[in-house]
């Protein structure tokens, strides 16, 4: 192999190594925003049944 192939060869490695690194931080990102999202839907679903509970124990007192 010459030194311009291996170059070439390099260079082209080079390029499919930063394009598989961008495509997984898109992955990365896309993943991270869906788990972001199913913690909000959780902490809101949470925050509901905790307000629900508080109201219950409110009414409970007030008979």
């Amino acid at each position: 192999m010459t030194t311009a192939e291996y170059l070439i060869e390099t260079a082209d490695r080079c390029t499919r190594l930063a394009r598989e690194g961008r495509e997984l931080v898109a992955n990365l990102e896309a993943v991270s925003n869906h788990l972001m999202a199913k913690a909000v839907q959780l902490d809101t679903i949470r925050d509901r049944n905790e307000s629900r509970r508080q109201k219950r124990a409110v009414r409970s007192v007030r008979r």
